[in-house]
């Protein structure tokens, strides 16, 4: 699979509709930047030549400065970052002397069009993490955490990976103490010094004050990876590449950087397999096109400046998806009404909440059912149902209030199931009365069986007992003894089978005879 090279001022600048499927194909690659959602972005030190830090290549640069000033020393540019430098005393200094002069530099630059970029993809969501070979720390300084400094790096925590250390710190050779570098220090190194190590000559102070013997003090050197040297922190960061690998990344995005080194080599051609098995996009934004090495590695070879470039990824970005690019803006005043409207909102939430914590404490009442209204009401008009109202009778009571609102009946009943016999008790009036002789002011009533068989006829209140209504038939007629006697049985004793249980006739008790 060959490499889609599209020269990118050069396709800016045509109007000629033989460029149309590079125009058409510069854009493709501007969308896939925008809907991308787990991106992983690779950099090197292209993307820093426009914030003023100066090529240690060139006539006028850092070389030349270094080369002024160490006449004797024959070194090239590639050996200033050598771990060779380390075998001579000279090649020692004139290090330290550069490095120095190299990180102050760095202090003085401004992060490019191309790093606000990178922490723009962070901010929006659409970027696991950010691997750079850059020393000059520029991504930390807008809001990249880059981990390591004598911590180590964490999967979440760390957002930009310093492959190649960071020229604002110093470590120990000899006991790999970190260190934040410090002016004293740096001055020192421009000397071409390099300070003492402060663990070391703790450690070695507290032997010699208990008369032991002295140990060995290191001395500091820039806390970054030379070529030739093994990485410090080596198995961290293949730890953070093995979980990145892991969450599928769909887009991988390499900037500024020649793809010489074999470390980094290894890292890209991970990542872009990984992002092939999803289907996604490989992009290479440099000056200088890539070797025959990276076919069907790369997709695209965007050959321009990586400032040009990544202003209209974002002028596409913006068309095509505005919501990514909406803020929120207010007028004079706003911070207040914000502020009230967050109050009152907060209040009427804690209202809110109240009433449903009072609602669930108390129980709630369901509404009693209405009687069902009667005939005749019901038959009235409104006008004149609600005048009846009044002199309707109330709705009867269940049976139970009925038992429970009855008074004692003077009727019991003893005896078996089969057998019952009902027994007057007269109720008490609680005056004195003689013995054996019942109460007098008591009026006893025999037990009927049904009301409508027998009408009570009341006498005398001395002398006389309630005497029983002669039943009559249905003409009127009176019924003979035995009739009236065996209806009286058969109406009381009537079984749910139909048959007549034989249980003794209910006798009236004789009249009271005074002496």
């Amino acid at each position: 699979m060959t490499i889609h090279t599209l020269p990118l001022n050069d396709i800016l600048a045509s109007t000629d509709p033989a460029d149309f499927s590079k125009r058409r194909a510069l854009s493709d690659v501007s969308r896939a930047i925008a809907r991308c959602k787990r991106s992983v972005v690779i950099t090197g030190a292209g993307i820093s030549c426009s914030s003023g830090i100066p090529d240690f290549r060139s006539g006028d640069g850092l070389y030349s400065l270094v080369k002024a000033r160490y006449p004797e020393a024959f070194v090239t540019g590639k050996d200033l970052f050598s771990s060779g430098l380390f075998n001579d005393p000279t090649t020692t200094s004139l290090f330290y002397t550069f490095i120095a002069e190299l990180a102050l530099q760095c202090l003085k630059a401004q992060p490019t069009r191309t790093h606000h970029f990178i922490a723009k993809l962070e901010t929006k969501g659409k970027m696991l993490r950010s691997y750079t070979q850059n020393i000059d720390g520029l991504e930390r300084r807008l809001g990249l955490e880059s981990g390591g400094r004598g911590m180590g790096y964490k999967k979440k925590a760390t957002r930009n990976v310093e492959m190649h250390g960071d020229l604002g710190r110093v470590r120990c050779i000899l006991c790999m103490t970190d260190y934040e570098a410090r002016s004293a220090w740096m001055a020192m190194f421009r000397e071409g010094e390099a300070p003492d190590c402060p663990a070391c000559e703790e450690r070695c102070s507290a032997r010699l004050s208990r008369s032991a013997r002295a140990l060995p003090v290191g001395t500091l050197r820039p806390s970054i990876v030379l070529y030739d040297e093994p990485h410090p922190l080596g198995e961290d960061i293949g730890n953070l590449q093995a979980y990145d690998l892991s969450r599928s990344p769909d887009l991988l995005l390499i900037m500024g950087t020649s793809l010489k080194v074999h470390g980094l080599k290894k890292v890209v051609k991970a990542f872009a397999k990984a992002v092939h098995a999803r289907n996604g996009m490989v992009i290479f934004v440099n000056a200088t096109p890539p070797s025959k090495e990276w076919e069907g590695v790369i997709d695209y070879h965007v050959q321009g400046e990586t400032d040009v470039w990544v202003d209209r990824v974002e002028e596409e970005w913006k068309k095509l998806r505005p919501q990514d690019w909406q803020t929120q803006t207010t007028l004079d005043g706003g911070m207040e009404i914000v502020k009230d409207i967050k109050i009152k909102s907060k209040a009427k939430a804690a209202a809110k909440n109240s009433s449903r914590s009072k609602d669930h404490q108390q129980p709630v009442q369901l509404p009693t059912p209405r009687p069902s209204e009667s005939p005749v009401k019901a038959s009235l008009p409104r006008s004149s149902a609600s005048a009846a109202s009044s002199s309707l009778s109330p709705a009867p009571l269940s049976p139970s209030k009925r038992r429970a609102n009855m008074p004692p009946s003077p009727i019991s009943e003893i005896g078996s199931p089969s057998k019952k016999r009902a027994i007057f008790c007269a109720p008490s009036t609680g005056l004195p009365a003689t013995p054996g002789m019942g109460n007098l002011f008591a009026s006893p009533a025999p037990p009927t069986a049904d009301s409508s068989t027998f009408a009570m006829e009341e006498d005398d209140a001395f002398g006389t007992s309630l005497k029983p209504a002669k039943p009559t038939n249905a003409k009127g007629k009176s019924l003979s003894r035995t009739v009236r006697r065996n209806t009286a049985q058969d109406k009381e004793n009537v079984k749910p089978s139909g048959r007549v249980a034989k249980t003794p006739a209910v006798r009236a008790r004789p009249p009271i005879k005074f002496q």
